[in-house]
């Protein structure tokens, strides 16, 4: 069951008051306040830090995933790409370039091979979040 929680910046700024112990502990709290309140996606893991969990794993550059053709780029013809490339559950097969960080909210650059509005076939570059990407295992 997934629980919803508000914070604000006073929250945040709190937060790291206690955590920053610094000479210039205000200084830093005023500097990465805004950092982290800035983007939902850095608060929740923030506060989870908190109570002692962990960031997500980093999904491997090269790593093989299935995402929903809902979630591809924009400029590709999402019907098309479905009906040549989705499994039964409307997903396809990306490959991971690379991780852009825990603070973005697409945290991942991803390549697949997708139809264009123009009915191109080609190698499209996106975005994707870890939210969305279901890693395939390797036998």
């Amino acid at each position: 069951m997934k629980i919803s929680v508000s914070y604000d910046e006073t929250d945040v700024a709190k937060a790291l008051g206690k955590i920053i112990k610094d000479p210039n502990q205000e200084e830093l709290v005023k500097l990465f306040t805004p950092i982290i309140s800035g983007n939902s996606q850095i608060v929740e893991y923030f506060f989870k830090l908190l109570i002692g969990n962990k960031l997500p794993d980093v999904i491997p550059n090269g790593t093989l995933c299935r995402l929903d053709v809902a979630d591809i780029g924009y400029g590709m013809n999402r019907e098309a790409t479905k009906q040549k490339y989705a499994d039964q559950d409307d997903k396809i097969i990306v490959t991971i370039v690379n991780f852009r960080g825990y603070h973005e909210y697409s945290d991942y650059t991803i390549e697949y091979t997708g139809i264009t509005n123009s009915g191109d076939i080609r190698k499209d570059t996106t975005y994707a979040s870890s939210r969305n990407l279901e890693v395939i295992e390797e036998f």
